[in-house]
């Protein structure tokens, strides 16, 4: 990553805001139809708000925009209080529920967020877009009629953006955001869903948030045909850091490895992109092992074995857990899917096996295995780099039956229109790529 650092501006802004309603300070949830009228007081707010590090110095200060809103949540005895400071043509109104404490100084939350989404009630909808600034321990005093907040807003993510091809359009994983934020209890909701991207001009647009891993970070880049991985320093991309990476190509991709690599709970699943016309889509290179079942389940062996003797809706519900656990939706893949890939996609070399015409160099069957199923990625790949489409296991697809011959196949068994409805059986797992 190329990472421009200059120094913080720093901008102080004080607002004063007069005006004091008479209604008694009751904590009530403004979801309740009972709930009284929302309460306003006189405030100062005196803010120092930090920007990202590549801002250059001789930027001006922003300035506040009409509906621009500082969410403050207030650490009381009485419970959670909460409130709206919106600004408007020179001056800020707080619109609150709840009590404040009279007297010391206390504790509150600020949070400025610049360019959310929508509102639903008191959630904020939140995307990758969206730059939050926050300060978790600004103060307050209220003497009955005025109140001071005195806050540093600080990026709450890093941010970061790709440099590539004008138009280009990728899929990228390995990014948390913040999908939410709760303006009622200051509780935020992270995802770490695949992104969808396009590169307008030079740049994609910025993305505000975190590595999902934060010890051995890795991004996956996935365009339709190709796929990159590249691990990255757990020193960059923290809060307040900015800064672009260079996107991966096929004919340059120094430092970053091919396929999408996806780490489940320290096991490498490697995931190759193929280019359809019903949908593009990311399959596995390899049947699923028992190394990655047992990641995902703790039950079983952990061996480059695949993993037999499941059922489809067994591999359905394996898909749910990693789905649950990951953000990925992994699945069962369609036959024409399934068949497309076993042929080598769109580098078909119409081979009668999956990757030669000659059995023995790429299919466990009945003439090689001695009985039994064999560690995956052991004979040659086919033209897209999937491993043991013939042979070695049977493979589910989505109309519950399953491919491609296993260990005691024959090798008329062992073709892309080889099928069973019962037998030992593997996946190869599946995501969507469009």
């Amino acid at each position: 990553m190329h990472k421009i650092i200059n120094i913080n501006l720093v901008a102080l802004l004080t607002f004063i805001l007069l005006g004091c309603s008479s209604e008694s300070d009751i904590l009530n949830d403004p979801d309740d139809a009972l709930q009284p009228e929302p309460k306003t007081c006189r405030l100062t707010m005196e803010i120092t708000k930090s920007n990202f590090s590549d801002e250059p110095e001789t930027r001006s200060a922003e300035e506040w925009k009409n509906g621009d809103t500082v969410y403050l949540i207030f650490d009381t005895s009485n419970g959670t209080t909460y409130g709206d400071a919106v600004y408007n043509n020179g001056s800020w109104q707080l619109t609150y529920f709840g009590s404040l404490v009279t007297g010391a100084t206390t504790k509150c939350l600020a949070v400025y967020v610049d360019n959310p989404g929508s509102e639903m009630g008191s959630v904020i909808v939140l995307n990758s877009a969206s730059c939050i600034y926050e300060d978790s321990e600004a103060d307050y005093i209220y003497d009955g009629g005025d109140l001071t907040v005195s806050a540093t807003l600080s990026p709450k993510t890093g941010r970061i953006r790709f440099q590539g091809e004008n138009n280009k359009k990728l899929n990228l994983y390995g990014i948390s955001c913040y999908t939410a934020f709760d303006t009622s209890n200051g509780n935020y909701t992270l995802t770490s869903d695949m992104l969808s991207m396009q590169v307008e001009g030079t740049y994609t647009d910025y993305i505000y948030g975190m590595f999902t891993d934060s010890e051995e970070p890795r991004v996956n880049v996935i365009y339709s045909d190709a796929a990159f991985t590249k691990q990255f320093s757990n020193t960059i991309y923290k809060a307040g850091e900015s800064g672009y990476v260079d996107l991966p190509t096929v004919s340059s991709h120094s430092g970053w490895r091919n396929h999408a690599v996806f780490n489940i709970n320290g096991v490498d699943l490697v995931m190759i992109p193929v280019e359809y016309e019903e949908g593009n889509f990311l399959l596995a290179e390899t049947e699923t092992t028992e190394e990655l079942y047992y990641a995902v389940t703790q039950q079983g062996e952990s061996s480059l074995l695949p993993k037999s003797g499941l059922s489809s809706t067994d591999w359905n519900s394996f898909c749910t857990t990693l789905y649950k656990n990951y953000r990925l939706n992994f699945r069962v893949p369609t036959l024409k899917e399934w068949q497309f890939a076993f042929k080598g996609g769109n580098k078909s070399q119409g081979f009668t096996y999956s990757g030669s015409n000659n059995i023995y160099d790429v299919a466990w069957f009945n003439g090689n295995s001695d009985g039994q199923k064999h560690p995956v990625k052991q004979l040659l790949p086919n033209e897209l780099g999937f491993y043991d489409m013939s042979g070695n296991i049977w493979e589910a697809v989505q109309n519950y039956s399953y491919y491609g011959g296993y260990y005691n196949s024959s090798a008329s068994e062992c073709t892309a229109s080889s099928y069973v409805y019962s037998s030992p059986n593997g996946l190869r797992l599946a995501i969507s790529n469009n």
